[in-house]
Formats: C-alpha cells, structure tokens, sequence
C-alpha cells in the first residue's frame, strides 16, 4: 500500500514538472515572439526617408531647373515626435540671356524636427549649413558660398504608421526670403519616401 502511494506521489509530481516546464517553455516561446514582433531599444525608434526635389522656374531672361536628393533618418522621441540629420545634394542649371548655361551645386548639412500632427499630418523645422556655388548674373561667373537655413514647413505622408509611404510637403526657407541679392524662391516642393514612419 505504500508503494502504490509512493509509485502515486512520483507520477503526480513527475505530471506537475511536465506540465509546469512546457508552460514554461510556451510562455518563454510567446515573450520571444512577443519581442521580435516589437523590438525594444535604439533601433526599434528608427525610421527612415529620402527625398526629392524637382523645380522649374524663370524671371526676367532667367530660367532654371533643379533636382535634388535628400536622405534622412528620424528618430522617434517621444510619441509623434522625432529628429534628426538631414543631407541633401542639388544640382541647379541657369540659362540667362546672352550667357551660357551654368549648372551649379549644392551640399546641405543639417538636422530636423518633425511632429506628426493629425494622421498624416505633419509639421517639421530644420536648420542646416549649407555650400553651395552661384553666379553673378551680369557675367555669368560662378563663385562659392556657404549660408545657414532656416526651414519651416508642412506635409502629407500616405501611409501607415510604422509601415512604408510616400510623403509630400512645403518647405519655406527664412535665409532665401531674407536675402535680397538671391534669385532663388524660398520655397520648396518636396516628393519622398519613408519607412517605419
């Protein structure tokens, strides 16, 4: 009689242990799955974008075309809000009247703010160095520079949070409107790309 009870006591605790570990080992499988799922840590709060730039203008005997390239990588802060570096490269071609065309370049250097506002709503401010080669428009010589921008604009993402999508905005440059000796507009038109936004 008491080596049944024994036998009894060994396979029920010998149930228990089995049961116990395979929850275990679930558990342990739904936390892994759980974390790959949504990753903790620096990265997880990354996202990425690239932009484009396509303008077309003239005035006065000028006309000029531009097309510009613009990665990005935003880090998500606090809720819809994110920052961070910006780079973008520009090539501007000027024709004036009575010169030959000119194609200039440009490289931008900077960092950026950006609050998602309402769905895909957003607003960003970016300040950035930027070099860049102009012309003297009556001899149509170039010549170097280097100015700091001031941006200040808004835009549309078409997406999901989180997932891919493609982005429109404005920009409004307060160093161009400010800048009485530029022909260039303080405006401008951005097509992009995002990941994870």
């Amino acid at each position: 009689m008491q080596m049944q009870q024994k036998i009894a006591a060994f396979v029920a605790l010998s149930l228990f242990l089995t049961l116990s570990s395979s929850t275990h080992a679930q558990r342990s499988r739904d936390r892994k799955k759980e974390e790959k799922e949504s990753p903790q840590g620096f990265t997880s709060k990354l996202w990425y974008g690239g932009g484009v730039i396509v303008g077309l203008g003239g005035f006065n005997g000028y006309s000029s075309f531009n097309f510009g390239l613009s990665p990005m990588v935003g880090y998500k802060i606090v809720g819809p809000l994110s920052v961070g570096p910006r780079v973008a490269y520009d090539l501007i071609s000027n024709k004036q009247r009575g010169f030959k065309a000119i194609n200039l370049h440009s490289f931008d250097v900077g960092g950026f703010v950006r609050c998602r506002v309402f769905r895909g709503l957003f607003v960003q401010g970016e300040v950035s160095n930027q070099w860049f080669q102009n012309f003297d428009p009556n001899t149509g010589d170039k010549f170097s520079d280097e100015r700091v921008n001031q941006r200040l604009g808004a835009g549309w993402n078409f997406g999901s949070p989180g997932g891919s999508g493609s982005e429109i905005s404005l920009m409004y440059n307060f160093r161009i409107a400010n800048d009485i000796n530029t022909w260039q507009t303080p405006m401008e038109y951005r097509f992009g790309f995002t990941w994870k936004f």
